[in-house]
């Protein structure tokens, strides 16, 4: 069957090659192309006799047609034509067709001529035509699913956090990097989270042994929430909005490793019930 090729273009080229300036323009519409110069030798000038057949015979098989024409019209037809018996006879091709004699003559001057000029259609090809029927090339394959771990423990997990105490007039934003193991925060100096106006150790933020960041809870005067909750333990998804006395912060992970649920993410709703990811190969499980 032969592919399916629509064109649609309408462009104006004007080409300086040394002592040689060629001008002239291509449009095209559904099946058909027009291509004319103000002299032949550009278009075809140095294209063996077969290479234009050739050339012919491919447009034919993709029911295309190419006019080309110069100085004095239109001279032949490529492609998709219906041609005279005695047409057949001189070109030796069934997809040429001579549209005007004089135009013609001057295609042939050109040919025996063989000038070095530009030559628009010397080595253009066609693209390749879609496969039919539409249908995937390559065979289906189930793959496993798997979990979305980091064994390195990334996406930068972090605080944004400021004072609030004056909601009016919050302070600066302030961004902290959440390392590996435990962070603690608090008032104390001896944190590694210093926050004036909180407990000496307010929370503690952990990462546990399957790569889940939970706050913990350690004051007993000053409240610490996650979302408007008072838990002891919560873990932390990116988003989540975090209360430490007059603290206001924003937990943050990058997606790939904010595990979520089920499998890195909440596809199941609020509200669904998802089995839990296996624990990683290199960690032994949670460590609370």
């Amino acid at each position: 069957m032969a592919s399916q090729v629509r064109l649609d273009a309408d462009l104006t080229f004007d080409v300086q090659d040394g002592p040689h300036r060629i001008s002239g323009t291509v449009r095209a519409a559904g099946r058909h192309i027009e291509v004319r110069a103000d002299g032949l030798e550009a278009v075809v000038g140095g294209m063996p006799n077969a290479s234009v057949r050739r050339w012919a015979a491919e447009l034919a098989e993709h029911d295309l047609t190419l006019a080309v024409g110069g100085p004095y019209g239109l001279a032949v037809v490529l492609g998709a034509v219906r041609t005279p018996w005695w047409q057949r006879f001189l070109t030796r091709s069934r997809h040429l067709r001579i549209e005007n004699l004089r135009a013609a003559a001057g295609l042939a001057a050109a040919q025996r001529r063989r000038r070095r000029a530009p030559v628009l259609l010397e080595g253009v090809t066609l693209p390749p035509g879609t496969v039919w029927p539409p249908m995937m090339l390559r065979p289906k394959r189930l793959r496993p699913v798997t979990t979305t771990h980091d064994p390195d423990g990334g996406g930068a997990p972090r605080l944004y956090f400021c004072d609030v105490t004056d909601p009016r007039f919050p302070g600066p934003i302030s961004e902290f990097l959440l390392p590996r193991g435990t962070t603690r925060i608090g008032s104390d100096a001896s944190c590694d989270l210093v926050l004036h106006g909180t407990d000496g150790l307010q929370a503690e933020i952990m990462c546990t042994d399957d790569d889940e960041y939970v706050l913990v809870a350690r004051s007993e005067t000053i409240l610490s929430t996650v979302a408007g909750r008072q838990l002891p333990r919560q873990t932390l998804r990116t988003g989540a909005r975090l209360q430490l006395g007059s603290w206001r912060m924003s937990y943050v992970r990058d997606e790939y490793a904010d595990h979520g649920r089920p499998y890195g993410g909440r596809i199941g709703g609020e509200l669904g019930r998802q089995r839990t990811q296996p624990t990683p190969p290199n960690r032994t499980g949670p460590s609370f």
